[in-house]
């Protein structure tokens, strides 16, 4: 079987902005690229959507897109990601999956054990181990509590997984950006898959590993093809300057013993420039000379001013603003110098986007430390990231009121079972 390996689309991410549109049209981008290798399936490990619901016109695009693919003889195999379905399995996905429209693997929570449902598609069997809110699959992994209900080994099986693996040793992916140290990846739980998968069909780390062209193994990242915030931007930037390469899907051939894997690289309409001003003289003709420059639909900029004065920085950014507005294009303002960071696989280049999550976790891990709360820091990020949770285009409040109440009461559910051990 030959299929693409896709995750991280993010459909609805950056509302609001100049790319609002840019991830739905990766979507896109991806049915054109499975078309035009003569695949039948379409493999996509989770987060297919930002957010459980979207505006009504935005899922009506989603809708004509993959009606397109299908009545071209795709299948799309889609495992549930963190974004995707609200603490109840609603959301958009479920309904994609009710119609027909895409094949969503199945799982059940039960007796403190995670118990996976088979899927045979073309006489492969596949297992969907979803993105569970704080990060609960990986628990289930370590514990060695996932349960592939009707595992034969006699035929070929194929595991897509929405979670942290640690899958190469060596390579610390804290420092292509700090949001990566927020994430847990796991050596244990990666040990205890199952070892008879004829390919593991990851998704959750939005940077491509490993980034060869080609190779050959059981186990791969595709990465995002756009992502969701500004990092992910700041990632397409050294993917594309300093790596040569850029973002991809996977073209996988499963064979006998490894399968064997072809990237197939693509802008996705997205081109990126960074800039680094110490001061106001220029700073506007420098970046409406790199807006200008680019030729994809989608032109970002990320601009680095350096440790300025706060009325130095209002004035910059207004002016880079005015800049962007003018020419249609999507910047980030950084009030700090880019660091020099390594790769333990890469060559050296320059990191980071701030990452505000640091700062909060420091600061709850303090504050239930002063109340003597034995509660995991992650638990009350995820409730605080819920609780912040911004509109899509097209949505109606009442809709994301509901789904917010939903994915609080769940986490304070849990809250309170951590509470009475």
């Amino acid at each position: 079987m030959n299929f693409i390996h896709t995750a991280d689309i993010h459909i609805g991410a950056f509302p609001h902005t100049v790319l609002r549109k840019a991830n739905l049209e990766s979507l896109e981008k991806i049915v054109e690229l499975a078309l035009s290798e003569n695949v039948k399936n379409v493999i996509v490990a989770g987060d297919l959507f930002e957010t459980p619901r979207l505006g009504h016109e935005t899922t009506l695009n989603v809708v004509r897109i993959i009606k397109k693919g299908v009545r071209e003889g795709l299948r799309f195999i889609v495992t549930p990601g963190s974004h995707d379905l609200t603490a109840r399995g609603h959301g958009v996905l479920s309904i994609l999956g009710e119609v027909g429209l895409v094949h969503l693997t199945k799982h059940e929570e039960k007796n403190y054990k995670l118990y996976l449902k088979p899927l045979e598609v073309d006489g492969v069997v596949f297992y969907g181990l979803p993105g569970l809110r704080g990060e609960r699959e990986v628990e289930y992994l370590e514990r060695r509590k996932v349960v592939y209900e009707d595992y034969d080994e006699n035929k070929d099986n194929i595991l897509i997984a929405h979670t942290g693996l640690y899958i190469y040793s060596g390579i610390d992916i804290s420092k292509i950006s700090p949001k990566y140290s927020m994430i847990k990846l796991s050596e244990e739980a990666y040990a205890s898959i199952h070892k008879h998968f004829k390919y593991l069909a990851l998704g959750h780390i939005h940077f491509p590993i490993p980034y060869s062209e080609f190779f050959e193994g059981n186990v791969a990242y595709p990465g995002s093809p756009i992502g969701r915030d500004a990092n992910d931007i700041y990632e397409t930037y050294i993917l594309k300057k300093k790596l040569r390469t850029n973002r991809r899907v996977l073209l996988v051939n499963l064979r006998r013993n490894a399968a064997s894997i072809k990237a197939l690289t693509n802008n996705f309409g997205i081109d990126v420039e960074v800039v680094e001003t110490y001061g106001l003289e220029n700073v506007a003709d420098e970046v409406k000379r790199k807006i200008r420059d680019m030729n994809e639909k989608y032109r970002c900029i990320i601009v680095y001013t350096g440790k300025i004065s706060i009325e130095k920085y209002s004035r910059v950014r207004k002016m880079i603003n005015d800049v962007a507005r003018s020419l249609n294009a999507w910047v980030h303002i950084v009030r700090s110098e880019p660091a020099e960071e390594y790769i333990t696989f890469l060559e050296e280049f320059r990191s980071d986007l701030s990452n505000i999550e640091e700062l909060e976790k420091e600061a709850i891990e303090q504050a239930l430390k002063k109340f003597g709360l034995k509660l995991s820091p992650e638990i009350i990020l995820n409730l605080i990231s819920t609780l912040g949770r911004e509109y899509s285009e097209g949505m109606r409040k009442t809709e994301i009121n509901e789904e917010v109440a939903d994915e609080a009461f769940k986490i304070l559910e849990q809250v309170y079972g951590e509470l009475k051990k």
